[in-house]
């Protein structure tokens, strides 16, 4: 790491020169503007960054601990917005005194988004979202503040879960109680152990319902991929009479195909989606969507009680608190 001294040596000025002129006081001190010109090219050339956390220590602000939550940057905003929700309640309820980074990432890129300034700026970590090479990075590292995962499996970290087993019963045995014959699950690429777990149990549901005709769409995660499934679907010379999408972006898609090719939510096919969207969202599309409902603000509390007490209590148990689902039915699949 690029410091004042090393500025101070490739311009050959003084180190307090090159303090002043870096905390912008060069004009205020006098300093010449050869001078200060000279110090901010040789910051700029030599990839100088401030030191924050000494300039905190100087400073009379409040030392607040820091917990960094690394998110995935692709299409989840609905979800990251239910998740801080879930924070901002769990802040208020507790009376935590944290301070929180969101910091972005690229799924199987998390071993290039945590760096030593992150770990050294941060007091506990949450990671969301990671992949399966992001899971063998985490385990493969250890890293000195303590880390809780969400919504991923771990005999190494805290984690805190959705009952994947119950995501994928639910929507089976409300198909089989409506009678349905022909499913039809339209998702994305499987990015998690738990993705795999859903569709893997709904098709043995399934087939416990003597029903063992499952078709299936891949698309992208997005209203994109949902529409272009719904257009694929209404091609078949056959409709399957009821469709399981693994989120509610690609069910607001989906709708949107079935209606301009004439095909009836639910009177000609049922849709059922795993409801990771907003709520609202879910309620005023038309038709209302029916959701396994996923209980993500709720273990948004739990990440943070959790990383909470790894900090104050120096726990780094690797225990697993799970968090069950419910169906919420409205007209896409009524009860």
């Amino acid at each position: 790491m690029v410091t004042i001294k090393d500025i101070a040596k490739y311009t050959e000025l003084s180190p307090s020169t090159v303090s002043i002129v870096l905390r912008g006081l060069g004009k205020k001190r006098n300093i010449s503007e050869s001078s200060i010109k000279k110090v901010q090219e040789a910051a700029v050339k030599l990839g100088y960054t401030p030191n924050m956390q000494s300039k905190l220590l100087r400073s009379n602000l409040p030392n607040m601990p820091v917990i960094t939550i690394f998110w995935d940057a692709s299409a989840r905003q609905d979800t990251l917005s239910r998740f801080l929700s879930g924070l901002q309640s769990s802040i208020i309820k507790h009376g935590y005194k944290y301070g929180l980074n969101i910091n972005p990432y690229n799924t199987s890129h998390l071993k290039e988004a945590i760096t030593q300034r992150t770990l050294t700026s941060s007091n506990g970590i949450i990671i969301c979202n990671a992949s399966e090479n992001d899971m063998e990075y985490l385990d493969s590292n250890d890293f000195p503040i303590p880390i809780v995962l969400y919504n991923r499996y771990s005999e190494k970290y805290p984690t805190v879960n959705m009952d994947d087993n119950e995501i994928g019963v639910i929507p089976a045995e409300v198909f089989a109680r409506h009678e349905k014959k022909h499913p039809c699950i339209l998702g994305s690429v499987a990015t998690f152990n738990g993705m795999h777990i859903r569709e893997n149990v709904f098709r043995f549901k399934m087939n416990e319902f003597g029903i063992t005709d499952i078709g299936k769409i891949e698309v992208q995660d997005s209203l994109a991929g949902g529409y272009m499934g719904a257009l694929e679907i209404s091609k078949k010379k056959e409709l399957p009479d009821c469709v399981l999408c693994t989120s509610d972006n690609i069910a607001f898609g989906a709708l949107k195909g079935f209606f301009e090719n004439g095909i009836k939510i639910p009177e000609d096919l049922e849709l059922i989606s795993i409801g990771n969207g907003l709520k609202d969202h879910e309620e005023y599309a038309i038709p209302s969507l029916s959701v396994v409902g996923l209980p993500i603000e709720e273990m948004a509390d739990a990440c943070l009680t959790r990383v909470a007490r790894a900090i104050t209590e120096f726990d780094l148990t690797p225990d697993r608190q799970q968090f069950h689902v419910e169906y919420i039915s409205r007209k896409s699949s009524p009860v």
